[in-house]
């Protein structure tokens, strides 16, 4: 069943961050969608979710934020339709080992690795919202590397055994540790990993598929820089095999 005549998604954030993943995930189930571009910390977008931050969507009389809720929301509501799985059924196993593993990007590779890093050096020195973040905490750096390093060990020893996280099928937790990794590629610490060639071969098979295709050249045209606030995104990155 095609969901070409689906009312679009309407998305709010920007393509350089989190609203990536939910345009992602839009184009692999075909579902229509539509995308203001604000930031974080809007007045705009403080009226659409009160803490402040990106992506936001609505979607008929459902509006919900943080990425990991939205991702699964769309999954479950239109996978059926779009003959594409990409979260599995509640009271399974695997669905059991999908929460699992998205705990561990969320809480440990995110959390306390990477948001650690971005929120006491990389937001502390370009953010213009001084009340948000106005501390800057080198000494932040070293411990979020660990976490994130340790968390993604064990990740790596699930890509050792299968092609994706979850296994030989692709899934949402997909998108998520893929934006994760090209956000660890922007601050250089997938370079030297023990486990660099597993994560680079991963790394660059997802970047294959058809819609994250879409959305690089969607995001390529914008101010990639560090003074854009853009620490999820490799600035000189190299596109995905196959297309120019």
């Amino acid at each position: 069943m095609s969901l070409r005549n689906t009312p679009p998604v309407k998305i709010y954030g920007d393509m350089r961050i989190r609203a990536f993943r939910v345009v992602w995930i839009c184009e692999e189930l075909g579902l229509p969608w539509e995308l203001e571009q604000v930031w974080p910390w809007s007045d705009e977008i403080y009226s659409l979710n009160p803490l402040g931050k990106v992506p936001v969507i609505i979607d008929g009389d459902a509006q919900i934020y943080e990425s990991a809720a939205i991702l699964n929301y769309l999954a479950e509501k239109y996978q059926d339709a779009a003959g594409l799985y990409l979260v599995p059924k509640p009271g399974t196993k695997e669905r059991a080992l999908y929460d699992q593993f998205l705990m561990v990007i969320f809480l440990d590779i995110e959390a306390l690795g990477l948001w650690t890093h971005r929120k006491f050096i990389d937001l502390a020195l370009y953010s213009s919202n001084s009340d948000l973040m106005n501390i800057h905490i080198p000494e932040a750096a070293s411990p979020a590397k660990v976490t994130f390093e340790r968390s993604l060990k064990i990740l790596a020893e699930e890509l050792k055994k299968h092609k994706f996280l979850l296994g030989d099928n692709f899934t949402a937790l997909d998108i998520h540790l893929l934006r994760d990794l090209e956000w660890a590629d922007a601050l250089d610490w997938l370079t030297g990993n023990p486990d660099e060639s597993v994560l680079r071969r991963y790394y660059d098979d997802v970047r294959m598929r058809e819609a994250y295709k879409t959305c690089w050249k969607l995001r390529q045209p914008l101010d990639l820089s560090s003074k854009a606030l853009n620490t999820f995104t490799p600035q000189n990155q190299s596109p995905p095999k196959g297309l120019k």
